[in-house]
Protein backbone atom coordinates (compact mmCIF):
# COMPACT_ATOMS: atom_id res chain seq x y z
CA UNK A 1 0.00 0.00 0.00
CA UNK A 2 1.93 3.18 -0.96
CA UNK A 3 2.20 6.33 1.77
CA UNK A 4 -0.07 8.97 1.13
CA UNK A 5 1.79 12.45 0.19
CA UNK A 6 -1.30 14.67 1.41
CA UNK A 7 -3.01 14.98 3.99
CA UNK A 8 -6.58 13.00 4.45
CA UNK A 9 -9.13 15.19 4.44
CA UNK A 10 -12.51 14.07 4.88
CA UNK A 11 -14.39 17.01 3.65
CA UNK A 12 -13.00 16.51 0.27
CA UNK A 13 -15.43 13.06 -0.26
CA UNK A 14 -17.64 14.07 -3.28
CA UNK A 15 -21.12 14.73 -1.96
CA UNK A 16 -20.22 13.57 1.91
CA UNK A 17 -21.81 15.41 4.43
CA UNK A 18 -18.52 16.87 5.14
CA UNK A 19 -18.14 19.70 2.10
CA UNK A 20 -18.71 22.35 4.29
CA UNK A 21 -16.48 21.63 7.20
CA UNK A 22 -15.10 24.99 8.27
CA UNK A 23 -11.51 24.65 6.36
CA UNK A 24 -9.48 25.00 9.49
CA UNK A 25 -10.68 22.16 10.88
CA UNK A 26 -9.74 20.19 7.37
CA UNK A 27 -6.53 21.73 7.84
CA UNK A 28 -5.84 20.28 11.11
CA UNK A 29 -4.49 16.18 10.95
CA UNK A 30 -7.21 14.41 12.87
CA UNK A 31 -4.71 11.31 14.46
CA UNK A 32 -2.09 14.02 15.27
CA UNK A 33 -4.72 15.93 17.14
CA UNK A 34 -5.40 12.66 18.99
CA UNK A 35 -1.81 11.88 20.04
CA UNK A 36 -1.68 15.27 21.19
CA UNK A 37 -4.69 15.58 23.15
CA UNK A 38 -3.39 11.95 24.81
CA UNK A 39 -0.77 13.58 25.51
CA UNK A 40 -1.44 16.52 27.28
CA UNK A 41 -3.71 14.50 29.21
CA UNK A 42 -1.42 11.45 30.05
CA UNK A 43 1.12 14.70 31.26
CA UNK A 44 -1.49 16.25 33.30
CA UNK A 45 -2.70 12.92 35.15
CA UNK A 46 0.94 11.87 35.49
CA UNK A 47 -0.11 8.39 34.28
CA UNK A 48 -1.58 6.64 31.38
CA UNK A 49 -5.07 7.17 30.05
CA UNK A 50 -7.39 4.92 31.02
CA UNK A 51 -11.46 5.09 30.22
CA UNK A 52 -12.51 6.12 33.21
CA UNK A 53 -10.42 9.18 32.67
CA UNK A 54 -12.06 10.51 28.99
CA UNK A 55 -14.63 12.51 29.12
CA UNK A 56 -17.90 10.84 28.12
CA UNK A 57 -19.77 14.21 27.68
CA UNK A 58 -17.65 15.49 25.15
CA UNK A 59 -18.47 12.49 23.09
CA UNK A 60 -20.75 14.07 20.87
CA UNK A 61 -18.85 16.95 20.11
CA UNK A 62 -16.66 18.11 16.87
CA UNK A 63 -13.21 16.99 18.47
CA UNK A 64 -14.88 13.59 18.75
CA UNK A 65 -16.46 13.60 15.08
CA UNK A 66 -13.60 11.34 13.74
CA UNK A 67 -12.36 9.70 16.64
CA UNK A 68 -13.22 5.69 17.23
CA UNK A 69 -12.99 3.67 20.57
CA UNK A 70 -12.60 -0.68 20.00
CA UNK A 71 -12.34 -3.30 22.36
CA UNK A 72 -9.11 -4.96 21.70
CA UNK A 73 -9.51 -9.18 22.08
CA UNK A 74 -6.76 -11.72 21.97
CA UNK A 75 -8.10 -12.70 17.87
CA UNK A 76 -8.09 -9.23 16.47
CA UNK A 77 -10.60 -10.64 14.12
CA UNK A 78 -12.87 -10.54 17.23
CA UNK A 79 -12.07 -6.81 18.01
CA UNK A 80 -15.40 -4.66 18.54
CA UNK A 81 -16.06 -0.74 18.11
CA UNK A 82 -17.54 0.38 21.59
CA UNK A 83 -17.91 4.38 19.72
CA UNK A 84 -17.51 6.28 17.58
CA UNK A 85 -18.22 9.67 15.90
CA UNK A 86 -20.51 11.42 13.61
CA UNK A 87 -17.83 11.75 10.71
CA UNK A 88 -16.03 8.13 11.56
CA UNK A 89 -19.51 6.66 10.96
CA UNK A 90 -19.81 8.33 7.64
CA UNK A 91 -16.35 7.64 6.21
CA UNK A 92 -17.16 4.32 7.50
CA UNK A 93 -20.49 4.01 6.65
CA UNK A 94 -22.02 2.88 9.71
CA UNK A 95 -24.98 3.14 11.49
CA UNK A 96 -25.02 6.39 13.62
CA UNK A 97 -24.50 3.97 16.96
CA UNK A 98 -21.87 1.02 17.07
CA UNK A 99 -23.39 -2.48 17.07
CA UNK A 100 -21.40 -4.15 19.82
CA UNK A 101 -22.71 -7.85 19.10
CA UNK A 102 -20.48 -7.45 15.52
CA UNK A 103 -16.85 -7.69 15.03
CA UNK A 104 -14.87 -4.62 13.79
CA UNK A 105 -14.03 -6.76 10.56
CA UNK A 106 -17.65 -7.49 9.51
CA UNK A 107 -18.51 -4.14 10.03
CA UNK A 108 -15.46 -1.84 8.38
CA UNK A 109 -15.63 -1.50 4.51
CA UNK A 110 -13.08 -4.30 3.19
CA UNK A 111 -10.73 -1.78 1.83
CA UNK A 112 -9.96 -0.78 5.86
CA UNK A 113 -10.13 -3.81 7.42
CA UNK A 114 -6.26 -4.34 7.00
CA UNK A 115 -5.76 -0.92 8.18
CA UNK A 116 -7.58 -0.99 11.18
CA UNK A 117 -6.25 -4.90 12.36
CA UNK A 118 -2.50 -3.49 11.48
CA UNK A 119 -3.25 -0.19 14.01
CA UNK A 120 -4.77 -2.44 16.63
CA UNK A 121 -1.91 -5.51 16.39
CA UNK A 122 0.74 -2.99 16.62
CA UNK A 123 -0.37 -0.73 19.32
CA UNK A 124 -0.90 -3.40 21.52
CA UNK A 125 2.49 -4.82 21.06
CA UNK A 126 4.20 -1.53 21.37
CA UNK A 127 1.95 0.25 24.28
CA UNK A 128 2.95 3.30 22.24
CA UNK A 129 1.19 5.76 19.75
CA UNK A 130 0.74 4.24 16.11
CA UNK A 131 0.45 6.68 12.95
CA UNK A 132 -0.49 5.03 9.70
CA UNK A 133 -1.14 6.59 6.16
CA UNK A 134 -2.06 5.19 3.08
CA UNK A 135 -4.39 4.77 0.23
CA UNK A 136 -6.87 2.51 0.00
CA UNK A 137 -8.70 1.27 -3.22
CA UNK A 138 -12.44 2.30 -4.31
CA UNK A 139 -14.39 -0.11 -6.27
CA UNK A 140 -14.76 2.92 -8.64
CA UNK A 141 -11.40 3.14 -9.57
CA UNK A 142 -10.07 5.86 -7.52
CA UNK A 143 -8.43 6.15 -4.23
CA UNK A 144 -8.83 7.21 -0.67
CA UNK A 145 -6.04 8.68 1.09
CA UNK A 146 -6.00 7.80 4.62
CA UNK A 147 -4.39 9.10 7.87
CA UNK A 148 -5.51 6.80 11.10
CA UNK A 149 -3.91 6.66 14.40
CA UNK A 150 -4.31 4.11 17.10
CA UNK A 151 -3.44 5.10 20.61
CA UNK A 152 -3.97 1.68 23.58
CA UNK A 153 -4.63 2.48 27.06
CA UNK A 154 -6.79 0.05 29.96
CA UNK A 155 -10.86 0.01 30.69
CA UNK A 156 -9.64 0.98 34.28
CA UNK A 157 -5.91 1.57 35.58
CA UNK A 158 -5.74 -2.11 37.36
CA UNK A 159 -7.82 -3.92 34.77
CA UNK A 160 -6.83 -5.98 32.13
CA UNK A 161 -9.42 -4.94 29.40
CA UNK A 162 -7.17 -3.31 26.84
CA UNK A 163 -9.05 -0.64 24.25
CA UNK A 164 -7.64 1.36 21.05
CA UNK A 165 -8.33 5.15 21.29
CA UNK A 166 -7.97 6.17 17.51
CA UNK A 167 -9.40 8.89 14.86
CA UNK A 168 -9.67 8.20 11.11
CA UNK A 169 -9.78 10.87 8.28
CA UNK A 170 -9.59 10.28 4.65
CA UNK A 171 -10.21 11.78 0.94
CA UNK A 172 -10.98 11.12 -2.25
CA UNK A 173 -8.44 11.11 -4.91
CA UNK A 174 -8.20 10.13 -8.53
CA UNK A 175 -6.23 6.73 -9.22
CA UNK A 176 -2.45 6.80 -10.35
CA UNK A 177 -2.16 5.17 -13.53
Amino acid sequence: MPAAKTPAEAAKLPGSPHDSAPKAARERRESERLITDWEQETTQLGRALALMTLDVSAMPSEKWAHRFIISLRPVVEDCVLLFYGAKFAALMELPEKPDHSVPMVEQLPARYVPVFTKGCIDAALRSAPVRLQGAADREDGRQELYRVAFIVFTAEPLRQQRLAFGAFNCRVAEAQA
